[in-house]
Protein backbone atom coordinates (compact mmCIF):
# COMPACT_ATOMS: atom_id res chain seq x y z
CA UNK A 1 0.00 0.00 0.00
CA UNK A 2 3.02 2.15 0.11
CA UNK A 3 2.55 2.42 -3.54
CA UNK A 4 -1.13 2.95 -3.15
CA UNK A 5 -0.74 5.96 -1.01
CA UNK A 6 2.32 7.12 -2.85
CA UNK A 7 0.17 7.18 -5.94
CA UNK A 8 -2.00 9.76 -4.36
CA UNK A 9 0.71 12.14 -5.37
CA UNK A 10 -0.07 11.41 -9.03
CA UNK A 11 -3.35 13.27 -8.92
CA UNK A 12 -4.11 14.62 -5.46
CA UNK A 13 -4.50 12.51 -2.36
CA UNK A 14 -8.24 12.13 -1.85
CA UNK A 15 -9.05 12.35 -5.56
CA UNK A 16 -6.39 9.84 -6.54
CA UNK A 17 -7.57 7.36 -3.94
CA UNK A 18 -11.10 7.71 -5.14
CA UNK A 19 -10.19 7.26 -8.77
CA UNK A 20 -7.81 4.46 -7.87
CA UNK A 21 -10.59 2.46 -6.40
CA UNK A 22 -12.47 2.91 -9.67
CA UNK A 23 -11.12 0.58 -12.24
CA UNK A 24 -11.02 -3.19 -12.74
CA UNK A 25 -13.41 -6.36 -13.52
CA UNK A 26 -16.10 -8.07 -15.72
CA UNK A 27 -19.75 -8.68 -16.32
CA UNK A 28 -21.42 -11.47 -14.39
CA UNK A 29 -19.52 -14.22 -12.64
CA UNK A 30 -20.37 -17.58 -14.09
CA UNK A 31 -21.19 -16.44 -17.63
CA UNK A 32 -18.38 -18.44 -19.16
CA UNK A 33 -17.99 -19.01 -22.87
CA UNK A 34 -15.23 -21.60 -22.59
CA UNK A 35 -15.96 -25.00 -24.12
CA UNK A 36 -13.60 -26.85 -21.78
CA UNK A 37 -10.93 -27.39 -24.40
CA UNK A 38 -7.36 -26.19 -24.11
CA UNK A 39 -7.33 -22.47 -24.80
CA UNK A 40 -11.15 -22.37 -24.14
CA UNK A 41 -13.47 -19.84 -25.64
CA UNK A 42 -12.69 -20.92 -29.21
CA UNK A 43 -15.63 -21.36 -31.52
CA UNK A 44 -15.74 -24.10 -34.15
CA UNK A 45 -14.33 -21.61 -36.65
CA UNK A 46 -11.19 -21.20 -34.53
CA UNK A 47 -12.20 -17.71 -33.46
CA UNK A 48 -11.88 -16.68 -29.81
CA UNK A 49 -14.98 -15.51 -27.95
CA UNK A 50 -14.44 -13.41 -24.82
CA UNK A 51 -17.14 -12.50 -22.30
CA UNK A 52 -17.02 -8.81 -21.30
CA UNK A 53 -19.14 -6.19 -19.56
CA UNK A 54 -20.16 -4.94 -23.02
CA UNK A 55 -21.14 -8.39 -24.24
CA UNK A 56 -19.20 -11.05 -26.11
CA UNK A 57 -16.20 -9.98 -28.19
CA UNK A 58 -14.86 -12.25 -30.94
CA UNK A 59 -11.23 -12.23 -32.08
CA UNK A 60 -9.86 -14.00 -35.15
CA UNK A 61 -6.70 -15.02 -33.27
CA UNK A 62 -4.88 -14.34 -29.99
CA UNK A 63 -3.95 -10.67 -29.60
CA UNK A 64 -0.24 -9.82 -29.50
CA UNK A 65 -0.29 -6.00 -29.34
CA UNK A 66 -2.40 -5.04 -26.34
CA UNK A 67 -3.01 -1.60 -24.85
CA UNK A 68 -4.32 -1.48 -21.28
CA UNK A 69 -6.12 1.53 -19.84
CA UNK A 70 -6.43 0.18 -16.29
CA UNK A 71 -3.58 -0.93 -14.03
CA UNK A 72 -5.23 -4.16 -12.89
CA UNK A 73 -5.37 -5.50 -16.44
CA UNK A 74 -1.80 -4.47 -17.10
CA UNK A 75 -0.86 -6.45 -13.97
CA UNK A 76 -2.85 -9.42 -15.24
CA UNK A 77 -1.10 -9.37 -18.63
CA UNK A 78 2.28 -9.29 -16.90
CA UNK A 79 1.17 -12.24 -14.75
CA UNK A 80 0.41 -14.11 -17.99
CA UNK A 81 3.87 -13.36 -19.35
CA UNK A 82 2.52 -10.84 -21.85
CA UNK A 83 4.06 -7.35 -22.06
CA UNK A 84 1.49 -4.67 -22.91
CA UNK A 85 2.35 -2.60 -25.95
CA UNK A 86 0.91 0.45 -24.24
CA UNK A 87 -0.52 1.30 -20.82
CA UNK A 88 -2.19 4.28 -19.18
CA UNK A 89 -0.10 6.03 -16.51
CA UNK A 90 3.01 3.89 -16.17
CA UNK A 91 4.26 6.05 -13.30
CA UNK A 92 1.10 5.48 -11.28
CA UNK A 93 1.27 1.76 -11.98
CA UNK A 94 4.86 1.60 -10.78
CA UNK A 95 3.98 3.56 -7.65
CA UNK A 96 0.95 1.58 -6.61
CA UNK A 97 1.61 -1.98 -7.74
CA UNK A 98 4.70 -3.49 -6.12
CA UNK A 99 3.83 -7.18 -6.02
CA UNK A 100 6.64 -9.55 -6.93
CA UNK A 101 6.76 -10.13 -10.67
CA UNK A 102 4.37 -7.25 -11.45
CA UNK A 103 6.95 -4.75 -12.71
CA UNK A 104 6.01 -3.14 -15.99
CA UNK A 105 8.86 -3.36 -18.54
CA UNK A 106 10.39 -0.01 -19.49
CA UNK A 107 9.55 -0.53 -23.17
CA UNK A 108 5.80 -0.22 -22.52
CA UNK A 109 4.55 3.02 -24.10
CA UNK A 110 2.68 5.36 -21.75
CA UNK A 111 -0.56 6.43 -23.43
CA UNK A 112 -1.57 9.03 -20.87
CA UNK A 113 -4.03 9.27 -18.01
CA UNK A 114 -6.44 6.41 -17.29
CA UNK A 115 -9.42 8.77 -17.40
CA UNK A 116 -8.26 10.66 -20.48
CA UNK A 117 -5.81 8.52 -22.47
CA UNK A 118 -4.32 9.82 -25.69
CA UNK A 119 -6.27 8.31 -28.57
CA UNK A 120 -3.52 9.47 -30.92
CA UNK A 121 -0.85 7.53 -29.01
CA UNK A 122 -3.04 4.46 -28.85
CA UNK A 123 -3.79 4.62 -32.57
CA UNK A 124 -0.09 5.03 -33.40
CA UNK A 125 0.69 1.77 -31.60
CA UNK A 126 -1.66 -0.10 -33.97
CA UNK A 127 -2.92 -2.45 -31.25
CA UNK A 128 -4.98 -5.52 -32.01
CA UNK A 129 -6.69 -5.28 -28.60
CA UNK A 130 -7.53 -2.60 -26.02
CA UNK A 131 -8.49 -3.50 -22.44
CA UNK A 132 -10.48 -1.03 -20.33
CA UNK A 133 -12.42 -0.55 -17.12
CA UNK A 134 -16.08 -0.44 -18.09
CA UNK A 135 -16.98 2.50 -15.85
CA UNK A 136 -13.89 4.61 -16.36
CA UNK A 137 -13.78 4.38 -20.17
CA UNK A 138 -17.46 4.56 -21.12
CA UNK A 139 -17.11 8.09 -22.47
CA UNK A 140 -14.65 7.14 -25.21
CA UNK A 141 -15.69 3.52 -25.77
CA UNK A 142 -16.79 4.02 -29.38
CA UNK A 143 -13.61 5.92 -30.25
CA UNK A 144 -11.53 3.10 -28.81
CA UNK A 145 -13.58 0.48 -30.66
CA UNK A 146 -12.80 2.33 -33.88
CA UNK A 147 -9.10 1.65 -33.24
CA UNK A 148 -9.22 -2.02 -32.18
CA UNK A 149 -11.46 -4.61 -30.49
CA UNK A 150 -12.11 -3.61 -26.86
CA UNK A 151 -12.44 -5.83 -23.82
CA UNK A 152 -14.35 -3.99 -21.10
CA UNK A 153 -14.49 -5.34 -17.54
CA UNK A 154 -16.22 -4.29 -14.32
CA UNK A 155 -14.17 -4.99 -11.19
CA UNK A 156 -16.87 -4.50 -8.55
CA UNK A 157 -19.29 -7.23 -9.64
CA UNK A 158 -19.95 -9.43 -6.59
CA UNK A 159 -18.26 -11.57 -5.44
CA UNK A 160 -15.18 -9.55 -6.31
CA UNK A 161 -12.60 -12.32 -5.93
CA UNK A 162 -14.53 -14.63 -8.25
CA UNK A 163 -15.02 -11.71 -10.64
CA UNK A 164 -11.28 -10.99 -10.68
CA UNK A 165 -10.53 -14.63 -11.48
CA UNK A 166 -13.17 -14.68 -14.21
CA UNK A 167 -11.93 -11.45 -15.78
CA UNK A 168 -8.36 -12.76 -15.63
CA UNK A 169 -9.39 -15.95 -17.41
CA UNK A 170 -11.33 -14.05 -20.08
CA UNK A 171 -8.35 -11.75 -20.71
CA UNK A 172 -6.11 -14.81 -20.89
CA UNK A 173 -8.32 -16.29 -23.62
CA UNK A 174 -7.84 -13.16 -25.68
CA UNK A 175 -4.04 -13.50 -25.63
CA UNK A 176 -3.91 -17.28 -25.92
CA UNK A 177 -2.81 -17.85 -22.31
CA UNK A 178 -5.79 -19.51 -20.65
CA UNK A 179 -3.72 -22.41 -19.34
CA UNK A 180 -1.30 -19.94 -17.74
CA UNK A 181 -4.21 -18.15 -16.07
CA UNK A 182 -5.23 -21.41 -14.44
CA UNK A 183 -1.72 -21.90 -13.09
CA UNK A 184 -1.59 -18.39 -11.64
CA UNK A 185 -4.99 -18.54 -9.94
CA UNK A 186 -4.03 -21.88 -8.41
CA UNK A 187 -1.01 -20.15 -6.92
CA UNK A 188 -3.34 -17.81 -5.01
CA UNK A 189 -5.09 -20.78 -3.42
CA UNK A 190 -1.78 -22.50 -2.68
CA UNK A 191 -0.32 -19.38 -1.05
CA UNK A 192 -3.49 -18.91 1.02
CA UNK A 193 -3.37 -22.55 2.14
CA UNK A 194 0.28 -22.13 3.13
CA UNK A 195 -0.51 -19.01 5.17
CA UNK A 196 -3.42 -20.80 6.85
CA UNK A 197 -1.14 -23.67 7.84
CA UNK A 198 1.44 -21.29 9.29
CA UNK A 199 -1.25 -19.39 11.21
CA UNK A 200 -2.64 -22.64 12.59
CA UNK A 201 0.84 -23.77 13.65
CA UNK A 202 1.43 -20.45 15.42
CA UNK A 203 -1.90 -20.69 17.26
CA UNK A 204 -3.34 -17.84 15.19
CA UNK A 205 -5.76 -19.82 13.03
CA UNK A 206 -9.01 -17.96 12.39
CA UNK A 207 -7.48 -14.72 13.70
CA UNK A 208 -9.83 -11.73 13.57
CA UNK A 209 -8.55 -8.63 11.77
CA UNK A 210 -9.69 -5.32 10.32
CA UNK A 211 -8.10 -4.03 7.11
CA UNK A 212 -7.77 -0.30 6.44
CA UNK A 213 -6.34 2.15 3.93
CA UNK A 214 -5.47 5.51 5.47
CA UNK A 215 -4.77 8.89 3.92
CA UNK A 216 -5.31 12.58 4.54
CA UNK A 217 -8.24 14.40 2.94
CA UNK A 218 -8.99 18.09 3.51
CA UNK A 219 -6.48 18.18 6.34
CA UNK A 220 -8.06 15.31 8.28
CA UNK A 221 -7.44 11.57 8.55
CA UNK A 222 -9.69 9.57 6.24
CA UNK A 223 -9.83 5.81 6.67
CA UNK A 224 -11.23 3.22 4.30
CA UNK A 225 -12.30 0.07 6.08
CA UNK A 226 -12.60 -3.02 3.87
CA UNK A 227 -15.79 -5.06 4.27
CA UNK A 228 -16.34 -8.64 3.19
CA UNK A 229 -17.73 -7.31 -0.09
CA UNK A 230 -14.22 -6.17 -1.10
CA UNK A 231 -11.71 -8.43 -2.80
CA UNK A 232 -8.96 -8.08 -0.17
CA UNK A 233 -10.94 -9.60 2.75
CA UNK A 234 -12.11 -12.36 0.41
CA UNK A 235 -8.47 -13.17 -0.32
CA UNK A 236 -7.61 -13.16 3.39
CA UNK A 237 -10.63 -15.35 4.01
CA UNK A 238 -8.97 -18.07 1.93
CA UNK A 239 -6.38 -18.26 4.71
CA UNK A 240 -9.06 -18.62 7.38
CA UNK A 241 -8.79 -15.04 8.67
CA UNK A 242 -12.01 -13.40 9.92
CA UNK A 243 -12.98 -9.83 9.16
CA UNK A 244 -13.77 -7.81 12.29
CA UNK A 245 -15.27 -4.86 10.43
CA UNK A 246 -19.02 -4.94 9.73
CA UNK A 247 -19.61 -1.39 8.50
CA UNK A 248 -21.90 -0.49 5.62
CA UNK A 249 -20.31 -1.21 2.25
CA UNK A 250 -20.10 1.06 -0.77
CA UNK A 251 -19.85 -0.26 -4.34
CA UNK A 252 -16.18 -1.10 -3.83
CA UNK A 253 -16.81 -2.88 -0.53
CA UNK A 254 -15.45 -0.07 1.64
CA UNK A 255 -16.69 2.04 4.55
CA UNK A 256 -15.02 5.44 4.81
CA UNK A 257 -14.73 6.71 8.39
CA UNK A 258 -12.83 9.12 10.60
CA UNK A 259 -11.01 8.11 13.76
CA UNK A 260 -14.28 7.94 15.74
CA UNK A 261 -15.49 5.25 13.34
CA UNK A 262 -12.64 2.98 14.38
CA UNK A 263 -14.35 2.46 17.73
CA UNK A 264 -16.64 0.06 15.82
CA UNK A 265 -13.78 -2.31 14.99
CA UNK A 266 -14.46 -5.52 16.91
CA UNK A 267 -12.46 -5.43 20.15
CA UNK A 268 -10.42 -8.58 19.62
CA UNK A 269 -9.37 -7.65 16.06
CA UNK A 270 -5.85 -7.01 14.85
CA UNK A 271 -5.73 -3.80 12.81
CA UNK A 272 -3.88 -4.20 9.49
CA UNK A 273 -3.37 -1.04 7.49
CA UNK A 274 -1.82 0.44 4.39
CA UNK A 275 -0.64 4.04 4.27
CA UNK A 276 1.92 5.98 2.25
CA UNK A 277 5.27 6.79 3.78
CA UNK A 278 4.63 10.49 3.24
CA UNK A 279 0.95 10.42 4.23
CA UNK A 280 0.43 8.05 7.14
CA UNK A 281 -2.30 9.31 9.47
CA UNK A 282 -1.83 6.37 11.84
CA UNK A 283 1.74 7.32 12.75
CA UNK A 284 1.20 11.02 12.03
CA UNK A 285 -1.87 13.08 12.90
CA UNK A 286 -3.57 10.31 14.87
CA UNK A 287 -0.56 9.37 16.98
CA UNK A 288 -1.50 11.87 19.69
CA UNK A 289 -5.26 11.58 19.25
CA UNK A 290 -7.08 10.47 22.42
CA UNK A 291 -9.62 8.34 20.55
CA UNK A 292 -6.87 6.56 18.59
CA UNK A 293 -4.78 5.95 21.68
CA UNK A 294 -7.81 4.51 23.45
CA UNK A 295 -8.58 1.87 20.82
CA UNK A 296 -8.03 -1.70 21.99
CA UNK A 297 -5.83 -2.65 19.05
CA UNK A 298 -3.63 0.40 19.66
CA UNK A 299 -3.31 -0.22 23.41
CA UNK A 300 -2.48 -3.88 22.74
CA UNK A 301 0.10 -3.13 20.01
CA UNK A 302 -2.05 -4.82 17.36
CA UNK A 303 -2.01 -1.99 14.80
CA UNK A 304 0.24 -3.46 12.10
CA UNK A 305 1.43 -1.79 8.90
CA UNK A 306 1.56 -3.61 5.57
CA UNK A 307 3.89 -2.62 2.74
CA UNK A 308 2.58 0.68 1.31
CA UNK A 309 2.83 -0.95 -2.12
CA UNK A 310 0.20 -3.58 -1.30
CA UNK A 311 -2.44 -2.94 -3.95
CA UNK A 312 -5.87 -3.74 -2.49
CA UNK A 313 -7.77 -3.46 -5.79
CA UNK A 314 -5.58 -5.48 -8.10
CA UNK A 315 -5.22 -8.81 -9.84
CA UNK A 316 -3.71 -12.17 -8.89
CA UNK A 317 -0.19 -10.90 -8.18
CA UNK A 318 -1.56 -8.24 -5.85
CA UNK A 319 -3.69 -10.88 -4.11
CA UNK A 320 -0.60 -12.98 -3.44
CA UNK A 321 1.30 -9.91 -2.25
CA UNK A 322 -1.47 -9.20 0.26
CA UNK A 323 -1.17 -12.73 1.63
CA UNK A 324 2.62 -12.40 1.89
CA UNK A 325 2.44 -9.03 3.64
CA UNK A 326 -0.21 -10.27 6.07
CA UNK A 327 1.96 -13.23 6.99
CA UNK A 328 4.91 -10.91 7.64
CA UNK A 329 2.80 -8.53 9.75
CA UNK A 330 1.47 -11.42 11.84
CA UNK A 331 4.98 -12.90 12.13
CA UNK A 332 4.17 -16.35 10.81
Amino acid sequence: MQRMLRALATGGTAVALMLTAAGCGSGTVGDSTTDGKTGGGKAASGKITVDTAQGKVTLDKPATKVVTLEWTYAEELVALGVTPTGNADNKGYGTWITAEGADLPAKVTDVGDRNEPSLEKIRALQPDLIVIDNDRSKANLKQLQAIAPVLSFTYTTKPQLATMKKNFTELAKAVGKEDKAGEVTQQIDAKAADLKARLDKAGKGGLKYALAQGFTANGAASIRMLTDDAIAPQVLGLAGLKNGWKGQSDTWGMTTVGVEGLTKVEKDATFLYVAADNDNPFTGDLAGNAVWKGLDFVKNDKALALDPGTWLFGGPLSAMHLLDETGKALKV
